[in-house]
């Protein structure tokens, strides 16, 4: 007699190789797709680390400031933010954010503090601005990177765009940590504008001297 169905252990013994094969492949996949993120933040950090060195070229090797107040006149009591001044070079807001960042609205990445001025802050205007000539070691200082978290490097902080290196306390809203959210990695943009994805223990933690990935 000819058999036209499954019997229900046949069927059982399928449904667990099924169950089995996703086991196995969906975190596969899930490790691809967090690859591809890290693939383009690192390409969003690349067009942002080009602005930046394009910007510099177009105003005497100066850098461009993190945040500077309104011109005169201008009444909104808004801020120019270093990703608005460099959007000229940049074509694009979308490359302001990591795909893996779920928390921000409007930036993911921050500035090296320690080269890049807040000119918002009347104590900075007071200091020198830094120049592409004045660094000595331009492929092992921090340019801009991944960020977003607080001192317990646990505990979000969104929107900030300025990254503070290790020995200098958050002051404000807008400073912020450098967060791992790449499988634990940050990604970073280098002042001679590679890109590299570091461990905090790497660039950040137990450096001699704590600040030497962001100083000149």
């Amino acid at each position: 007699m000819k058999r036209n169905a499954f019997t229900l252990i046949e069927l059982l013994v399928v449904v667990a190789i099924i169950a089995i094969l996703a086991a196995i492949l969906f975190p596969i996949f899930s490790q691809a797709r967090a690859k591809a993120r890290q693939s383009a933040c690192l390409s969003n950090e690349k067009q942002l680390s080009m602005g930046i060195l394009m910007y510099a070229q177009d105003y005497d090797e100066t850098l461009a400031p993190v945040a500077i107040r309104p011109p005169n006149g201008d009444t909104s009591n808004t801020q120019y933010l270093w990703s608005t001044l460099i959007e000229p070079y940049t074509k694009s807001k979308e490359i302001r954010r990591c795909p893996q960042d779920s928390r921000s609205l409007a930036n993911s990445y921050g500035l090296n503090e320690l080269l890049f001025q807040d000119l918002s802050d009347p104590q900075e205007m007071e200091t020198g601005v830094t120049r592409v000539a004045d660094l000595s070691h331009a492929s092992d200082t921090v340019m801009l990177g991944d960020i977003g978290l607080a001192d317990d490097l646990l505990t979000d902080r969104p929107d900030s765009y300025k990254m503070v290196s290790p020995s200098f306390p958050l002051n404000d809203s807008v400073d912020g940590r450098p967060n791992p959210r790449h499988q634990d990695l940050v990604d970073l943009a280098f002042m001679d504008g590679h890109t590299k994805a570091l461990r905090l223990e790497q660039f950040y933690q137990r450096q001699t001297p704590p600040d030497k990935w962001f100083t000149r």
